[in-house]
């Protein structure tokens, strides 16, 4: 029953709040000099406070940021106090018809609420993540309060005191609730740069506005207090009342976000540019107090000591202040070392009970599982030697050594452990530092590396035992090599005498049959010439003779001509001649023969002329045209010549049968023939193009066959070009 009263209550509380404040001011309209306001407006008062605190104390206990439920319970003690203030208020005016008088009870308790609420917000987490302790807040705190009583105190206290309103007491107690709302003010600035969440810089804005409206009307309030008004019936009381309403919506907010589970989404917008502007507060501060000291000096023309020296004072923490910025700092760094590393690092006492432990550490051993919350060294670490030694040498210089570490389900890994001595600077509490590097991966690798080794090992003396097969397989061909080596050579000795024989024989053959052929032709040449009366029969059959003889003696030519190529002993006289004279004096030769009628010259009169020898050029014509006699019995033989480049070309084309494709190549070989038949219609020796390839080469020529465009074997051949 009354948790759902109180339910209720902290639901409707800013409608509770709201329609006090809006009765308040209605009655303030209506009758302001009505006895009865006084104590309706304490009740008001009380009423609204109290709807505050009850909200608060539910906030309190239901905000899911752990770190911040601490200050939300300050703030809701120190509530609790001002509704207890505010109900001896009230006492007041049903007993006696007005408020107590200053200094009272309620104005102690009030003053005890502003300590809770400075406590407060002096332990909330408010700290960017690089700081590791509370010594920049306890700074920034300091440098802000002092900062704001120095304002203070030139901007309200001294004025009122040189102009003489009040006695101290009066003073002090008239500017002690204004000090603290500013105070808490600007702490309240401080805490909403630094907030993380968007719901918690709209609960602590919510709350700040609640103290700038108390600001405004304790200000108000303590000015009426040295005016002599004690009526405390005005505007300040409705200040009082707002101030209630956005201590409930800042509660409610909190309350609302973090039970919705908000809280991890709502990161909040804009957070690095506050986060830059909230270290320079107290900067700003501090030099605002210095500014307004050498102002109100050069104002009055005196030095207010009091200032100054908060001025000074402020600048000393400002300067200690850096330097806890700078410490905090670089063991920031330390610490981010320490923790991001992935070896396992701790600090132990000389007892071996650990005190530290980094996330790796954490990660692979869960020390936290530990059910008496105290691990010991020897809990995790397997040693060869007793615990109490080791640390024993490690406290005089240190140790390092490989051990093994036990994880809590019994699994061991390989550890490389390094022990250091850590004293205070009295030297009166010894650590040691120790970090475990995981060797887990390096003896996994010297395994494989060691198996890798072993194949290797195996592979190689394999390989040695195939070579050394090999080099006797080797050895073996090596020696039937060279016996077959030997036999070639001696083969080709045998092959280059034999066909030294067969060149001198041929040779020999050829100059002996030379001599008679040609008394044979003479002979007969001379009886055709003399002899008119033979008969016809006869005269052809000499005449028969007189060509096989011819024919036979062209043959003996062509074999001497090939046996002096190839024993390099041919007589070749190169010089620059043209070509179309040298064809001429062959055609004229076979127009005597009698088969000129079907040759046909065509070489241009600007022929370049080319360097050959004369002999060997007619010997190319001769045989060229005869084979095309021979093959094309009939149609027409055109010996043409033209320069291309560098060179000059004669191709000698025929109306024939052609050669065919796969005989081009074999008919440049002696004796090859393209009909071997016995009854074949054409006979040759197969000497002709042979002949005529090696004269062409020697002369920097060359020859080649394609088809005719009548039909027949077209054969190119071409010399170099004369300069």
């Amino acid at each position: 029953m009354i948790e759902r009263l109180r339910g209720r209550l902290v639901e409707g509380a800013p409608i509770y709040i709201a329609l006090a404040t809006l009765l308040y001011l209605s009655m303030l309209g209506i009758a302001r000099s009505s006895s009865i306001l006084g104590p309706i407006t304490a009740l008001l008062v009380l009423a609204s406070r109290a709807a505050a605190a009850l909200t608060m104390g539910s906030a309190a206990q239901n905000v899911n940021l752990s770190d911040a439920r601490r200050s939300w319970r300050y703030l809701y003690v120190s509530l609790s106090l001002w509704v207890v203030a505010e109900a001896i208020e009230s006492l007041s005016w049903f007993l006696r018809g007005a408020a107590p008088l200053t200094p009272s009870v309620a104005d102690l308790l009030r003053f005890a609420g502003y300590l809770a609420a400075l406590t407060s917000f002096a332990v909330y987490p408010g700290s960017p993540p690089e700081r590791l302790g509370r010594f920049r807040d306890l700074f920034d705190q300091i440098i802000l309060g002092l900062a704001v009583l120095t304002l203070v105190w030139l901007i309200f206290i001294k004025p009122v005191l040189e102009i003489g309103m009040g006695n101290t007491v009066q003073v002090f107690w008239s500017a002690i609730f204004p000090i603290f709302d500013s105070v808490l003010l600007v702490l309240l600035l401080r805490l909403i740069l630094l907030a993380k969440y968007t719901h918690e810089r709209g609960s602590l804005a919510s709350i700040g506005v609640a103290f700038l409206l108390m600001v405004v009307c304790d200000i108000v309030d303590g000015y009426g207090i040295l005016q002599g008004d004690v009526s405390g019936i005005n505007l300040v009381e409705g200040g009082w009342l707002a101030s209630n309403i956005f201590f409930v919506l800042g509660s409610r907010l909190v309350v609302r976000d973090t039970v919705n589970g908000k809280v991890q989404d709502q990161r909040r917008g804009g957070q690095s540019f506050a986060t830059r502007i909230e270290p320079l507060l107290p900067i700003a501060f501090t030099y605002a107090v210095v500014g307004l000291t050498v102002f109100d000096w050069w104002l009055s023309g005196e030095v207010d000591w009091i200032a100054v020296g908060a001025a000074i004072i402020l600048s000393l923490l400002l300067v200690g202040r850096q330097g806890v910025i700078a410490g905090h700092f670089e063991m920031r760094q330390y610490a981010t070392m320490v923790n991001t590393s992935a070896d396992l690092a701790f600090i132990c006492q000389e007892d071996g009970r650990i005190l530290f432990t980094n996330p790796a550490f954490k990660r692979i051993l869960h020390p936290e599982d530990d059910p008496d919350g105290a691990v010991r060294l020897d809990q995790f670490a397997i040693l060869d030697e007793e615990l109490t030694d080791i640390i024993a040498r490690a406290l005089e210089g240190g140790w390092l050594g490989e051990i093994s570490f036990r994880r809590r389900n019994g699994s061991r890994f390989p550890v490389l452990l390094s022990l250091m001595p850590v004293e205070d600077a009295r030297g009166s509490r010894k650590m040691l530092a120790g970090t475990a590097h995981d060797l887990t991966t390096i003896r996994r690798r010297e395994n494989e590396l060691r198996d890798a080794l072993k194949e290797v090992a195996a592979a190689r003396a394999k390989l040695e035992n195939l070579n050394v097969e090999l080099e006797a397989k080797v050895q073996a061909r090596t020696s039937e090599l060279k016996s077959t080596v030997t036999e070639l050579e001696n083969l080709l000795e045998e092959l280059k005498v034999l066909d030294r024989m067969k060149t001198e024989f041929v040779a020999l053959v050829s100059h002996e049959l030379r001599a008679p052929l040609t008394n044979i032709r003479s002979g007969i040449e001379l009886i055709l010439h003399k002899d008119k009366g033979m008969t016809s029969s006869v005269r052809e059959a000499l005449e028969l003779v007189q060509t096989e003889t011819q024919r036979l003696s062209r043959f003996v030519e062509t074999i001497l001509d090939l046996s002096s190529l190839e024993a390099g002993r041919f007589p070749l006289k190169l010089t620059a001649l043209p070509i179309g004279v040298v064809a001429k004096n062959v055609h004229n030769w076979f127009i005597e023969t009698g088969y000129g009628e079907r040759l046909t010259l065509n070489f241009p009169q600007d022929l370049p002329m080319a360097i050959v020898d004369e002999h060997a050029l007619e010997s190319v014509f001769f045989h060229l045209i005869d084979n095309a006699l021979k093959y094309a019995p009939e149609g027409e033989i055109i010996v043409e010549g033209w320069a291309e480049k560098d060179c000059v070309f004669v191709a000698v084309a025929d109306s024939g049968p052609g050669i065919h494709p796969d005989e081009r190549d074999r008919v440049f070989e002696m004796f090859h023939r393209g009909d071997t038949r016995d009854s074949r219609e054409v006979y040759g020796y197969g000497l002709g193009l042979p002949m005529v390839q090696r004269l062409i080469e020697i002369m920097d020529g060359g020859i080649r066959i394609e088809e005719s465009p009548s039909g027949g074997a077209r054969l190119v051949f071409w010399l170099r070009q004369a300069d």
